[in-house]
């Protein structure tokens, strides 16, 4: 049902039950009212708390932020942002973000995911842009290092990650 249905339907049982000479209202029909007036309660309730909230993820995203540039050789500058926060047990939810020119001004999410021990680490080595994190084992103190390389694609004018690429960051 809809909810000007809903509020119709309210409305014609209220005025049935004030208008003498018509049925008396039903011990069924007051369940089905109270019925309806909650559900739409808390249908108004549900869009003004996702209003709400929708809003406050958007505004309060990352804990931390760092930015800063590094240079691709082939591409050029590149400026990036990498925001994360806590998500719990010494793990944190990162997004790396990039942006370059090549042409025109150009954006890129390179990464979305959960390491340990923020930030993550961008520069550009040997024509790549690469990003190295830690990543530590549940109960352990020693953490690896994990390195994405990711090369450029210009003819798509986007970084493409590579394959085994941790290799080709090292120098």
């Amino acid at each position: 049902m809809t909810l000007s249905l809903l509020v119709s339907l309210q409305r014609s049982v209220v005025i049935k039950r004030f208008h003498s000479g018509t049925r008396k209202i039903t011990l069924a029909m007051c369940a089905l009212l109270a019925s309806i007036r909650c559900a739409v309660v808390l249908l108004c309730s549900l869009v003004v708390l996702a209003a709400g909230s929708a809003g406050a993820q958007e505004a309060s995203a990352w804990a931390e932020v760092i930015s800063g540039a590094t240079h691709v050789p082939g591409v050029g500058p590149i400026r990036y942002s990498v925001g994360y926060s806590s998500v719990g047990y010494d793990h944190f939810r990162s997004e790396i973000f990039v942006q370059w020119r090549d042409g025109a001004g150009r954006t890129q999410t390179i990464y979305d995911g959960i390491y340990d021990n923020p930030p993550a680490k961008v520069r550009g080595v040997q024509g790549h842009l690469c990003v190295s994190m830690q990543i530590c084992a549940r109960y352990e103190d020693v953490c690896t290092a994990r390195v994405i390389a990711y090369r450029y694609d210009a003819a798509a004018k986007v970084f493409a990650q590579l394959e085994n690429g941790g290799t080709l960051c090292h120098h």
